[in-house]
């Protein structure tokens, strides 16, 4: 009887080691591919008024990819959103409404969901009848790397790609119109 609970023992003890054994395992294979991603990385910056924001590259709900060095020469509204946050939900109209007024003024919006599969994006786009590009940030390395940990967040970059303003909270259409086309008039 003692050699079989002595059998036991060591039986639970190997057990024990290869299951410590496999979350090394795991452990290193996740840091492994974290560091693959992260090569993969763009140059884009935190968010501050008054410094160059930087670069990234996201497909769009088209499968179509962006930069936003593609923009260069125009203002940019990145708009931060979710459609699990009722208040980025709720401005997509006021901001669709101001993006086809202002389109035709050296102006565009690239919306970057966070987070979200490209067919949970696009069903809301077309339900929204959204014109402007609907990007994806599945892991939201470009969200996080521009420092926005709120939503909806929304930063104008002028031409040069300086941050000229940060907008945290739901745009209302007053808001868009005082905040930014002050802006696009002035330039």
């Amino acid at each position: 009887m003692k050699t079989s609970a002595t059998a036991l023992k060591n039986a639970k003890k190997n057990r024990n080691w290869k299951i410590a054994a496999a979350i090394v395992a795991l452990f290193l294979v996740v840091t492994l591919l974290s560091f693959t991603n992260h090569s993969h990385e763009t140059t884009v910056n935190q968010a501050v008024k008054g410094q160059p924001i930087g670069d990234f590259s996201l497909s769009d709900i088209l499968g179509n990819t962006h930069t936003l060095s593609e923009y260069q020469g125009k203002f940019v509204l990145i708009n931060t959103w979710a459609t699990w946050c009722p208040p980025c939900r709720d401005e997509m109209p006021d901001l669709e409404a101001y993006y086809r007024t202002y389109q035709d003024e050296n102006f565009t919006i690239l919306a970057i969901n966070a987070g979200e599969t490209g067919s949970v994006a696009s069903a809301f786009a077309q339900l929204n009848n959204l014109t402007f590009p609907v990007l994806l940030d599945l892991e939201g390395e470009t969200i996080t790397a521009m420092g926005i940990n709120g939503f909806p967040t929304s930063i104008l970059v002028d031409p040069q790609g300086m941050v000229v303003h940060i907008h945290i909270g739901m745009f209302l259409p007053q808001d868009l119109e005082k905040e930014i086309t002050p802006w696009l008039q002035n330039y």
